[in-house]
């Protein structure tokens, strides 16, 4: 049979950001459904470019039966197109899932993905990760997202996330499970600090620190350091050490003068007086260490 308001069809599409094969994956299952309503189940095919479709139904019982093409098959309304196609554009998962997804294209600064079974999600602007945010990733690269609660109102496609702390805690443990005690985000979220339990740190710091490496990869990030959980018989104890780890390997120029329970004295190195990076490297010491006054000589 032949499709009529082919224009209208299309112009849908457009307005969702679909490429024609979406639409005829969309099309038929509109139709699937119109025949599932009278208590039928059909096989439908869908060429756009033929403007053609072709609906099938079983004649007869189980193996026996035969499929008999539908000479005049019953078509969705317009309104049940676009109930279909806000069906699948629902992500498969609970916010907070962890999803593997393939970048099928671009819309106002944000990227739209492609899930299983035809399905997509989009990350505005601001949920990027640092490195999308600056460079898009080609379509057709695979990339890990986390599922958010939140629909886009336009396309009404479900909102994902490659933003932010509970993004990296939650691919950080979908990946290394039961490794990780802490988490603090710094340099606009391009930056994870990440504490672990010491036994885990040096398996992710072997080989060059290829985990680590291959996981900052995974979450668009420009950097990420390690800490291990601090070792004293204290908790004073163990909260200096997990610091004097900190300032270690987050810059290791600089030389801890003092560290008093409410203040540590700090020195940077003169020939590294870079104002940026001495802003962002005590921001993110401040949420280390909150309780801590910082004096940077």
């Amino acid at each position: 049979m032949n499709i009529v308001d082919i224009p209208t069809i299309k112009k849908i599409g457009e307005e969702y950001g679909w490429t024609e094969r979406q639409l005829e994956l969309a099309l038929a299952n509109a139709i699937r459904l119109s025949y599932v309503d009278r208590g039928m189940l059909v096989e439908v095919d869908v060429n756009l470019d033929l403007a053609d479709i072709t609906v099938r139904r079983r004649n007869g019982f189980g193996e026996h039966g035969v499929w008999v093409d539908i000479n005049n098959p019953i078509l969705p309304t317009t309104k049940q197109l676009i109930t279909t196609m806000e069906l699948m554009q629902w992500g498969d998962g609970a916010p907070g899932r962890i999803l593997e997804a393939e970048v099928a294209g671009f819309r106002d600064a944000g990227i739209i993905y492609r899930i299983q079974d035809d399905k997509f999600v989009f990350i505005p602007e601001n949920l990027l990760s640092v490195m999308d945010f600056h460079e898009k990733p080609p379509v057709g690269t695979r990339q890990v997202v986390a599922m958010c609660a939140s629909v886009e109102p336009v396309s009404k496609m479900r909102i994902a996330t490659r933003r932010g702390k509970e993004f990296v805690a939650a691919v950080t443990e979908e990946y290394y499970p039961d490794c990780i005690t802490a988490i603090w985000m710094g340099a606009s979220n391009s930056w994870a600090v990440i504490r672990m339990k010491p036994e885990h740190m040096s398996a992710w710091l072997e080989k060059d620190g290829i985990n680590v490496k291959h996981l900052q990869t995974i979450l668009g990030l420009r950097r990420i350091t390690l800490i291990p959980d601090g070792k004293g018989e204290t908790d004073q104890e163990k909260r200096d050490n997990e610091i004097k780890h900190f300032v270690n390997n987050a810059w290791k120029a600089c030389k801890i003068q003092s560290l008093e329970p409410n203040r540590i004295i700090i020195h940077t190195p003169l020939e590294q007086q870079d104002p940026r990076k001495l802003r962002t490297f005590q921001s993110m010491l401040q949420k280390i260490a909150p309780e801590r006054e910082q004096v940077i000589l």
